[in-house]
C-alpha cells in the first residue's frame, strides 16, 4: 500500500505534467513542431532505460531510487512553472529541463515496473494491475481534469507547479518503503548483469520477445500521436480551445482507466498473445474515428475514450505479461531493454508526426496513425510466437 500511494502520487503528477507540458510548449512557441521536439526529447531520454536497468536490479532497496529522483524532478518542474509564469523561461531552457525530468523519471519508471514483480506473485499481476489501475486511474482522471482546469484558470504553469507538489508527496510517502529484489550469492559485474538482461530478450524458442519488439517499435513510433492529435484537434477544429484540449485529454485517460479495470477483472493470462494485437487494431480504428467524426466535442471525446481504452489495454497487457513471466531478479533490466525498441522508434516518430501536425491537417495525421496501428496489430497476429504468448 505504501508503494501504491507513492507511485500513484508520482503517476498522477506525471499525468498533470503530460497535459500541461504540451499546451505550455504550444503557448510558449506557437509551434506544434516544437511540441513534437519536446516529446522527442522525453522519449529519447526514456530510451536510456536500457542502461539504467542493471542499476535498478542491483539496488538493495529500490525505494531509494524514488527518494533520490523525485525531489530533483520537483525542482525542475517548479522552475518550468515559475519561469513560464514570470516570463523568463526560454525555449532552450524548457528543452533542458524536460530532458532532466525525463532522465530521472526514466529511472523511477523502471523501478515502478520492477517493484510489482518483486512484491507480487505471477497470478496476482493482472488483478494488481486492475486494482492499481482503479486507484491510480481514478487519480489520473482527477489529475488530468485538474490540469485542464488549471490551464483555463491560471495557465499550464499551474499544472507544472502541481506536478512539483505531487512529486514531493511521492518522495515523502516513499520514506518508509522497502522493495528488495532477490539478491544473488555471487555478485555480478555491470557487464555480466547487462549481458544477462539482454539474454532474456534475445532468448527463447523463436525469440518471441524479439518478435514482440518489432510490433512494439511500430507502437513506439506512434507513441506521441495521442498528445499531438488532441492538441491539433483543439487548435484546428475547436478554435485553439484550451477547454476542448482538456476535455479530450481527460476522455483519453478515462478510457485508459476503464481498460485497466476491465483487464484486472478479466485476468486474461492465457490470451495475452491475442489481446495485444487486437488492442492495437482497436486503437487504430479509434484514431480514425476521432478525426472523421463531426467536430462535436461530445462525439470526439467519446472517440478518445475508445483510443484510451485500446491503448491502455495493449500496454497493461504487455507489462503484466512481462512481470508475470520474467524472473524478478532480472525484471528491471528486461523491461528497460524491451523499452529500447519502442523508445528509439518514438524519437523520429514524434518529429515526423509533429511535422504532419504542423501542416494543420488532422485528417492526414489521423490516417497515418490509425492505419499504422492497424498494421502493427496485423503483424502481431501474423507472428506465431506473439500469438501464442501466455503465462
Amino acid at each position: 500500500m505504501i508503494f501504491l500511494g507513492s507511485s500513484s502520487s508520482a503517476t498522477v503528477g506525471y499525468a498533470v505534467y503530460a497535459i500541461s507540458i504540451v499546451w505550455l510548449t504550444h503557448l510558449l512557441t506557437g509551434s506544434l513542431f516544437d511540441v513534437g521536439v519536446v516529446i522527442a526529447i522525453e522519449y529519447g531520454c526514456y530510451t536510456l532505460t536500457f542502461l539504467l536497468g542493471p542499476f535498478v536490479d542491483r539496488v538493495r532497496n529500490q525505494a531509494t531510487i524514488f527518494l533520490a529522483s523525485y525531489p530533483i524532478q520537483a525542482v525542475a518542474a517548479a522552475v518550468i512553472g515559475i519561469g513560464a509564469l514570470r516570463g523568463f523561461l526560454s525555449v532552450d531552457a524548457l528543452f533542458l529541463l524536460v530532458a532532466l525530468i525525463s532522465i530521472l523519471w526514466d529511472m523511477t519508471w523502471a523501478a515502478m515496473n520492477a517493484a510489482p514483480g518483486v512484491l507480487l506473485t505471477p497470478d496476482e499481476q493482472f488483478a494488481a494491475s486492475g486494482v492499481s489501475g482503479a486507484i491510480g486511474g481514478g487519480l489520473n482522471v482527477a489529475g488530468y481534469a485538474i490540469g485542464g482546469v488549471l490551464i483555463l484558470a491560471v495557465g499550464a504553469e499551474g499544472g507544472m507547479l502541481l506536478y512539483a507538489g505531487l512529486l514531493a508527496l511521492g518522495a515523502i510517502l516513499a520514506v518508509p518503503m522497502v522493495v528488495r529484489p532477490p539478491q544473488r550469492s555471487a555478485p555480478q559485474s555491470f557487464s555480466q548483469s547487462f549481458a544477462e538482461g539482454w539474454s532474456t530478450v534475445l532468448g527463447g524458442e523463436g525469440r518471441p520477445f524479439l518478435q514482440l519488439a518489432l510490433v512494439d517499435s511500430v507502437e513506439g513510433f506512434l507513441a506521441s500521436a495521442g498528445a499531438l492529435l488532441i492538441a491539433l484537434l483543439a487548435i484546428a477544429s475547436y478554435g485553439n480551445s484550451a477547454t476542448a484540449y482538456g476535455v479530450m485529454f481527460t476522455a483519453f485517460v478515462v478510457g485508459g482507466v476503464v481498460g485497466g479495470l476491465f483487464l484486472g477483472q478479466w485476468n486474461p493470462r492465457g490470451r495475452v498473445g491475442v489481446l495485444m494485437p487486437l488492442a492495437l487494431i482497436g486503437s487504430g480504428g479509434a484514431f480514425l474515428l476521432a478525426v472523421f467524426l463531426p467536430p462535436a466535442l461530445v462525439l470526439t471525446s467519446a472517440a478518445w475514450v475508445l483510443v484510451g481504452f485500446a491503448s491502455a489495454s495493449y500496454l497493461n497487457t504487455k507489462y503484466s505479461f512481462f512481470r508475470g513471466s520474467v524472473p524478478a531478479d532480472r525484471l528491471g533490466r528486461f523491461v528497460s531493454n524491451m523499452y529500447l525498441f519502442p523508445g528509439l522508434a518514438s524519437i523520429p516518430g514524434a518529429l515526423i508526426l509533429a511535422a504532419i501536425a504542423a501542416e494543420n491537417a488532422p485528417i492526414a495525421l489521423g490516417l497515418v496513425v490509425g492505419l499504422a496501428s492497424i498494421a502493427a496489430g496485423a503483424i502481431g497476429f501474423a507472428l506465431p510466437a506473439i500469438r501464442g504468448m501466455h503465462y
